[in-house]
C-alpha cells in the first residue's frame, strides 16, 4: 500500500535524480566548451561550482516543500480520524438514545395495554357476577330471594359504614 509520504519521498528522489543527470550535462558541456577553447578551465570549474550550488539550493527547497507537504497531509489525517472518532462516537449516542427511546416506549404501551386488560377484565368479571346473580335468582323459590335480598341489604349497609 503506497501512502503519501511514500508518494512524495518518490517525487523528491526524482527530483534529485533530475538534478544530478542535468548536473552530468552540464559537466558534458562545460568539458565541450573546454575542449573547443570556448571557454577557460577556471571558468567552467566556476560554472560547474553554480550549478552545483543551484541544484543544491533546489534540492533543498523541494526537501522542504516535500517536508512541508508531508506534515500537512499527517495533520489532515489526524484531523479526519479525529473527525471520524467523534462522529461515531456520537452514532454511538444517538443509537443508544433511540434504543432506551424504544424501550421506554414499549414499557409505555405494555402498561396501557395491561391496564385495558384489567378494565376490561374487571367489567367483564362484574358483568359474569351480574348474569351468574340474575341466574341464581331465577331458580330462587319467593322465600329464597327474600332471604338474598336481607342478606345484600345487610352487606351493602356495611360497605356504606366502612366507606
Amino acid at each position: 500500500m503506497t501512502t503519501i509520504a511514500d508518494g512524495l519521498k518518490d517525487v523528491f528522489l526524482a527530483g534529485v535524480g533530475a538534478m544530478a543527470l542535468g548536473a552530468e550535462k552540464t559537466q558534458e558541456l562545460v568539458e565541450q566548451l573546454i575542449a573547443k577553447g570556448e571557454i577557460t578551465v577556471e571558468q567552467g570549474k566556476q560554472i560547474n561550482s553554480e550549478v552545483l550550488k543551484q541544484a543544491q539550493a533546489t534540492g533543498e527547497r523541494v526537501q522542504q516543500q516535500a517536508q512541508t507537504a508531508t506534515d500537512e497531509a499527517v495533520r489532515q489525517a489526524k484531523a479526519t480520524a479525529s473527525h471520524m472518532g467523534e462522529q461515531a462516537k456520537t452514532n454511538a449516542e444517538l443509537a443508544k438514545e433511540k434504543a432506551e427511546s424504544a424501550v421506554s416506549m414499549a414499557r409505555s404501551q405494555a402498561e396501557m395495554a395491561a391496564d385495558a386488560a384489567k378494565k376490561d377484565s374487571a367489567s367483564f368479571a362484574e358483568a359474569l357476577k351480574h348474569d351468574v346473580l340474575e341466574a341464581q335468582m331465577a331458580m330462587m323459590t319467593p322465600e329464597q330471594r327474600a332471604e338474598f335480598a336481607k342478606k345484600a341489604a345487610e352487606i351493602a349497609a356495611r360497605d356504606v359504614k366502612a366507606e
